[in-house]
């Protein structure tokens, strides 16, 4: 009789181990799945997509429901433990002729054993173990235990309702809006990242790139320019035979026209473009001089926002803007390659190709 009721005992506790198990592998391995995912099977008619989409959209309500069952299979566990295998080793104790407070000293002993070996068995086998397989295979562990799970949260939901409404007007009494989402900072983020890097998750030029988009938001164009010094000019009477021999000896992809000095910058020839020009001329044609092709100049302020300056680049397709200062005069060129590699880092980039028509020599028209 008393073996039959320890059996039942065990049976009965692994099999809240076993639920406390499933509940806490689907908490890590739904906050795991990707919710484009998710949305992507549930496009496709799955139901258990459906219901974990669902789930994944409310991750509050899901965290509760999971909760309220973690939480009973863990009370039960214990108690059930402690009570019903306690009193079989007593009623054991008393076939030996053991009595009064020997038989008080056996209960508090067994009952403090077997919760300590109970606690131990719930966290390696309803905690631990089923989390790290959760976190190795998140999407089978997600899909099989879907529906189980679904079906109690339908059964706890007046409970989890109970709960949220609680804990919400606890909240608003202490000044904090229960609807307000977690703030992530970029700190987070990339700490996030930089743990994924260590795993193996991300390799180091992916750390990287996501490391310099999020400082790239926090520079001005004066961060990424070429300074003024480091310019090689041309003036618009330069023959295009002067610039081609310019590029040979600089092998540079772009040059600023300049009438008079460095302040007044009137165009900019590309490199491309002055080669394939020179190497369409002919021993009849007129030698073309820096006016006849250079393009029109797009000016911007050092200080502005390099995120801002690479939208307009994009929306207007220019490549080259000269940077000037708060009284107008240049300090310095930057390019659409030199935004870039502030995200992607330094690479090799020899030419580029203006998109706006070539300046009129008789309406040199800026563009701010």
């Amino acid at each position: 009789m008393v073996i039959t009721s320890i059996s039942v005992a065990l049976i009965i506790m692994i099999i809240l181990v076993c639920i406390n198990a499933m509940l806490a592998s689907m908490e890590i391995s739904l906050l795991a799945l990707s919710e484009g995912k998710l949305q992507a099977l549930a496009n496709d008619q799955s139901k258990k997509a459906k219901y974990l989409l669902a789930m994944k959209q409310k991750p509050s309500r899901f965290l509760s429901t999971i909760q309220i069952g973690i939480t009973l299979a863990g009370l039960l566990s214990g108690a059930f433990a402690a009570d019903t295998l306690a009193a079989p080793l007593v009623k054991l104790a008393e076939h030996t002729g053991l009595e009064g407070l020997h038989l008080s000293t056996i209960h508090a002993v067994a009952t403090l054993l077997i919760t300590l070996l109970m606690t131990l068995f719930m966290l390696v086998f309803g905690e631990l173990l089923p989390k790290r397989i959760a976190m190795v295979k998140p999407e089978v562990t997600a899909f099989l235990f879907i529906t189980p799970i679904h079906i109690f949260s339908i059964i706890v939901n007046p409970i989890v309702n109970l709960l949220s409404s609680t804990v919400n007007g606890l909240l608003k009494l202490f000044g904090i809006d229960p609807n307000q989402e977690p703030v992530v900072t970029e700190d987070e983020i990339l700490f996030l990242l930089d743990e994924a890097h260590k795993q193996g998750q991300i390799n180091a030029v992916e750390l990287q790139v996501a490391s310099n988009l999020f400082a790239f938001t926090d520079l001005k164009v004066k961060d990424a320019m070429t300074s003024r010094a480091a310019l090689q000019t041309l003036t618009p009477n330069t023959t295009l035979r002067e610039v081609y021999t310019k590029i040979t000896e600089t092998g540079l992809s772009k040059f600023p026209i300049v009438q008079g000095s460095i302040n007044n910058v009137i165009g900019i020839v590309y490199s491309q473009d002055a080669v394939s020009l020179h190497n369409s001329l002919n021993s009849d044609t007129p030698m073309p001089i820096v006016k006849d092709f250079m393009c029109y100049p797009f000016h911007v302020s050092k200080n502005k926002m390099l995120v801002e300056l690479f939208t307009e680049m994009k929306q207007s397709r220019e490549r080259v803007a000269i940077v000037v200062d708060e009284n107008n005069d240049t300090v310095g060129i930057i390019t659409l390659v030199d935004i870039l590699k502030q995200i992607v880092g330094d690479f090799d980039y020899q030419s580029c190709q203006c998109s706006q028509k070539r300046a009129n020599p008789s309406t040199k028209k800026l563009t701010n």
